[in-house]
């Protein structure tokens, strides 16, 4: 993996798969995640809140950007910068977080449901609409070139986490704490106690997806990206033990 002056990092330039780093609400950071669309554009998976000049000139190289997601209820806050800035970009997110959204956010914001993006994947690239979700939330993949065995790039969402220690403040400390939720790569159970109704059920789905299309690197939503040799049978096994 290579990161740009821009600050994106290459997951895997052939395939042009892509992530981003960036701040939100002072000092925590999300990031986002880029994979094609069949007609050649790309697909933004949460936006960045903002997008500088020299990250949106880079990005240009690998692609038109052609849909914007909010991947749940709480990763829109880049809606707007992007969307001023790719106008002809679909923007899409699960039902249950356009509703949560709609109720939220300070500016309307209009969105098409997952389902409306899934046929405009490209290869390789895949997407998993969570069900009975209280805030919608959703994975994505996208197979990596190369030979052998394929390897997918993951976005976990709010899903697993890696975070390198727990957040700063007394309460999330406690709550990340007694959640098992952080540090180092975790099932991020606080947030899945606000995203869905049966966080056992939803694990248990994440895994025979993970099956499906072994990781080769994982993009969670917060904290460092994992690409280690063993990436597989670690969130495999990281799943198992959850169900």
């Amino acid at each position: 993996m290579k990161t740009t002056p821009g600050g994106w990092t290459v997951l895997d330039r052939e395939a042009r798969v892509l992530a981003l780093n960036y701040r939100f609400r002072g000092s925590e950071t999300s990031f986002s995640f880029v994979a094609p669309l069949a007609d050649g554009r790309l697909m933004v998976v949460s936006p960045s809140k903002a997008l500088d000049d020299a990250a949106a000139a880079e990005l240009a190289d690998f692609g038109e950007v052609g849909a914007l997601v909010a991947n749940n209820g709480f990763h829109y806050l880049g809606q707007k910068a992007w969307r001023a800035r790719f106008p002809e970009a679909r923007c899409f997110a699960p039902p249950k977080a356009i509703a949560r959204i709609a109720k939220k956010s300070r500016y309307p914001l209009d969105f098409e449901p997952l389902s409306a993006l899934a046929p405009l994947l490209g290869e390789g690239v895949g997407l998993r609409d969570v069900p009975a979700s209280r805030c919608g939330e959703s994975w994505f993949w996208a197979k990596l070139s190369g030979d052998g065995p394929p390897r997918y790039a993951w976005y976990m969402s709010d899903v697993l986490a890696n975070m390198r220690g727990l957040p700063p403040g007394l309460l999330f400390r406690l709550l990340f704490k007694l959640t098992g939720s952080a540090p180092g790569y975790r099932v991020f159970n606080l947030a899945l106690k606000f995203m869905v109704k049966d966080a056992k059920g939803a694990l248990r789905l994440l895994l025979e997806d993970v099956e499906a299309h072994p990781p080769g690197v994982v993009v969670p939503a917060h904290g460092d990206i994992l690409a280690d040799g063993d990436i597989d049978e670690r969130t495999r096994a990281l799943l198992k033990a959850a169900v």
